[in-house]
C-alpha cells in the first residue's frame, strides 16, 4: 500500500468515525486517546475506560443514555481483551456496538502503531509523505540498509 492510498483510507475511516460519533459515544482506554481523537477532529462524546468505575459500570452508564456505542481500544493484546469485555458488557445492557472502525484502523496501522494515542501523529506523518511526493512506502530492505550504514559510521568513529 502506498502513502496516497493509506492517506485516503485513513481519511475515510476517520470521517466515518466522526460521523458515527455524532450519535454514539466512542469508548477509549485513556485521556491521551481522547486527546488524539480531538486533535483529529472528533468532537462527539468520548468515554474513558479508566475513569474510576468498572467496565460493566461504564457499560451501564452508556446504556442509560445511548442505544449504540463505538469500541476503539488499542490494537494490542490488552486492547483486544478490553474490547471483548466491553462487547460483553454492552451486549448485556442491550447496547449495540461497533467494532468495525477499530478493525479497519487495525488493518491500516498495525505495522506502524498499536494504539489510539499515536493515531494523530501517524496521520500527520502520512500526510507529510503524501505532500512531499513520496509515493511508495520505504521497504524493509531500505530500513535495514539505513541501520547497517549507521552502525558502520559508529564503528568508524571508534
Amino acid at each position: 500500500m502506498d502513502w496516497e492510498e493509506l492517506h485516503r483510507d485513513l481519511s475515510k475511516v476517520l470521517e466515518d468515525l466522526a460521523d458515527k460519533n455524532r450519535l454514539a459515544p466512542i469508548i477509549v482506554e485513556g485521556e491521551y486517546d481522547r486527546r488524539a481523537l480531538r486533535a483529529l477532529g472528533v468532537e462527539g462524546d468520548v468515554r474513558l475506560i479508566n475513569e474510576g468505575s468498572t467496565i460493566f459500570g461504564l457499560c451501564e452508564s452508556i446504556a442509560a443514555s445511548h442505544r449504540e456505542a463505538i469500541i476503539l481500544t488499542d490494537w494490542d493484546v490488552r486492547g483486544g481483551r478490553l474490547a471483548r469485555q466491553l462487547r460483553d458488557g454492552l451486549a448485556a445492557n442491550g447496547v449495540r456496538f461497533d467494532e468495525e472502525l477499530r478493525a479497519r484502523l487495525t488493518r491500516l496501522c498495525r505495522k506502524d502503531i498499536t494504539d489510539v494515542e499515536s493515531l494523530h501523529t501517524f496521520v500527520e506523518r502520512v500526510s507529510e509523505h503524501v505532500a512531499s511526493g513520496h509515493r511508495q512506502r520505504d521497504s524493509k530492505r531500505w530500513y535495514s540498509n539505513q541501520a547497517f550504514q549507521r552502525d558502520n559510521r559508529r564503528r568508524s568513529r571508534e
